[in-house]
């Protein structure tokens, strides 16, 4: 089994606010384990009503993603990626899950033609879903016009500009917020960070084949406070190993005490 050091990408998108996971050098080890309508104006409440794709839940465990997953559909096949330990080897922390229907040569590649495929993130401390990535594709296409009517039924009514992508999101105060609508996650790399004024922002982004079907979407769900508590928590780590370092250092050189 061969493995691999790897980081998340960073996110383009978060404002000044915007803390990042990548800055901190946050790594994590691949661990090839197969497993078998425009709205001009923002309305004043605009939560995100929903919490998942697919049944799949933000704040769920590792273990309730999976079985998420392959009560979605059995044919699932898995790759688990792990956060590095101390030793820059795979700890028992899970740093994202990755399901594919078709898995190609690699499940850690892109396929755009997938037809069904997540990539899920988790905080190394508390083991919480962040961030879900979904890749759809039919060969037929999909509906338009009936797939945006099912996002704003499930998720409410879409506060973006653009017909062929559905957006809402809303800031930590629960107002709609467009300054939080930023992806920043895919298949290749988890978000970069988070905008401590945001909440739960959802991007559903249609590729089409037609002004009335799409050959292909992808969706992106990301809560900024799950991700926030994980770098808040990445952040006290990180600065305890440097301490640790400075004191052994400190230690090495104590007796070393030249004649002045």
């Amino acid at each position: 089994m061969t493995s691999h050091a790897v980081g998340f990408a960073s996110s383009p998108r978060f404002g000044s606010g915007f803390f990042s996971l990548h800055a901190l050098g946050t790594r994590i080890v691949t661990v090839a384990a197969l497993l078998g309508g425009a709205a001009i104006g923002l309305p004043a409440q605009a939560q995100v009503q929903a919490a998942d794709v697919a049944g799949v839940r933000l704040g769920s465990s590792p273990s309730e993603v999976e079985a998420a997953l392959r009560a979605l559909d059995p044919r699932f096949q898995f790759l688990k990626i792990y956060y590095a330990g101390p030793d820059g080897k795979a700890s028992g922390a899970i740093g994202a899950l990755k399901a594919a229907i078709q898995t190609g040569s690699d499940l850690r590649g892109i396929d755009w033609k997938r037809l069904d495929g997540f990539a899920v993130y988790f905080g190394q401390d508390d083991g919480k879903a962040y961030a879900i990535y979904r890749q759809s594709y039919s060969p037929a296409g999909f509906p338009l016009a009936q797939t945006l009517a099912d996002l704003a039924s499930k998720y409410g009514p879409s506060t973006g500009f653009y017909p062929t992508i559905y957006v809402r999101a809303e800031s930590s105060a629960g107002q709609a917020s467009n300054g939080c609508i930023g992806s920043g996650f895919g298949w290749t790399g988890g978000p970069g960070g988070f905008d401590p004024g945001c909440g739960k922002s959802i991007k559903v982004q249609f590729d089409p084949k037609s002004d009335t079907v799409a050959a292909s979407f992808q969706t992106w769900l990301f809560d900024h406070r799950l991700a926030g508590a994980a770098l808040r928590a990445a952040q006290a780590r990180g600065q305890a190993a440097a301490q640790e370092r400075s004191r052994k250092q400190l230690d090495a050189v104590k007796g070393n005490r030249p004649a002045l």
